[in-house]
């Protein structure tokens, strides 16, 4: 059975007769970070700050990524150290993340939007699990950011309950195992417009 979550496709084994949903839990990575966080050298915080600007632009109400920490806060406690088991979401390695950083270079950071874009764009189609890396952990470190919850809360109706917690695997419980719950199938009907008739209330 293949499972796919934040662009990633996971080979999980099969259950008999059990919930689907307990060979998603003990095939995923944890959550909470790596005890001993990464160090990113000063360039390359700065051209990955300028990638998550591009993934998710800041504007109507939204900080930028770049502002409230996603790389020094997320990225630094989500990639596996140097010589350490990989068991966090979203299964990167710090040395194979670096070398696929480096391929951007320094001129990233010269580049303007469209320039940047055009580059993004290129390594999605060169290195696309580089980038799906990137992208996850993108989205999953913005949005566990609380300037970003409070401004879901504040800007969208939708997301007045929203809180960071269940990120980045959603609400475990959302998805319920129906059983015998499930209404039985009926065979819809209609009334023909022909057919309807006005309801004129009494005294009138």
């Amino acid at each position: 059975m293949e499972l796919r979550h934040f662009g990633f496709t996971q080979s999980v084994p099969e259950t008999e007769g059990g919930d689907r949903r307990d060979a998603f839990r003990a095939a995923r990575a944890e959550l909470g970070g790596y005890p001993t966080p990464i160090a990113f050298s000063e360039r390359e915080r700065q051209v990955l700050n300028a990638i998550c600007d591009e993934i998710i632009p800041p504007g109507r109400g939204f900080p930028a990524p770049s502002s409230v920490g996603v790389v020094e806060d997320f990225f630094t406690r989500y990639i596996a150290p140097k010589g350490a088991t990989v068991t966090r979401f979203p299964d990167v390695i710090e040395d194979t993340f670096k070398s696929g950083l480096a391929t951007l270079g320094q001129e990233f950071l010269t580049k303007d939007h469209a320039g940047r874009v055009a580059a993004l764009e290129r390594l999605e189609i060169e290195q696309s699990e580089f980038f799906g890396q990137l992208r996850a952990l993108t989205y999953g470190g913005y949005y566990s950011r609380p300037e970003v919850i409070a401004a879901l809360r504040h800007h969208h109706d939708a997301g007045r309950d929203y809180r960071g917690a269940p990120q980045p695997y959603g609400y475990e419980g959302s998805t319920m195992d129906w059983g015998d719950m499930i209404p039985p199938r009926k065979q819809a009907g209609y009334t023909a417009t022909e057919d309807v008739k006005r309801l004129v209330p009494r005294g009138r």
